[in-house]
């Protein structure tokens, strides 16, 4: 007799919990797509992404420093080097030759596979016009579905479930 009075209890418990949850004004799931964290503001860096601090920018060519051979030498990648241009045969002349011999032109130019400004130290940033020192948002976003209800609003392109999106006229 106890057990069916303990399992009817448990049923009508189970029951009334159920109604109660479907009938509640509060929202129970998180939905919508998150921003990747790379399209997000530094301020709504959170859920999966991290706020990281350094150089960055468009990768560094040898052939962009060419004017600069004091840089150019400095850039890992980079190296300064004399070649001999001109008329046909030229390329096939040493360098400290090349100026001696007619139709040929000393050039000397920046050359090599180059480097990208995330590779470069805090205090050679901001020699190359494509760095700047600053912070970005990297890491993989949290799925709206696994955050909480509660932290759902603090995530760009997340809504709770009972949110009614705004609509444009």
């Amino acid at each position: 007799m106890m057990t069916k009075t303990c399992l009817r209890t448990l049923f009508l418990a189970a029951l009334v919990l159920l109604v109660s949850h479907a009938c509640s004004d509060s929202p129970t799931t998180c939905l919508g797509t998150p921003v990747p964290c790379a399209d997000r503001e530094v301020s709504d860096c959170n859920a999966g992404c991290t706020l990281e601090s350094g150089c960055y920018g468009d990768p560094i060519t040898c052939d962009s420093l060419t004017a600069t051979p004091t840089l150019c030498v400095q850039t890992p990648g980079c190296r300064y080097v004399g070649s001999c241009d001109g008329v046909e045969g030229c390329k096939n002349v040493a360098y400290d030759q090349c100026a001696m011999t007619s139709g040929c032109q000393q050039v000397r130019r920046c050359y090599g596979d180059g480097t990208t400004c995330g590779t470069l130290d805090a205090s050679q940033c901001e020699l190359y016009p494509q760095c700047t020192r600053g912070q970005q948002c990297v890491g993989k976003a949290t799925r709206c579905s696994e955050l909480a209800v509660s932290s759902c609003l603090e995530v760009p392109g997340c809504l709770p479930a009972d949110t009614t999106p705004a609509v444009v006229k």
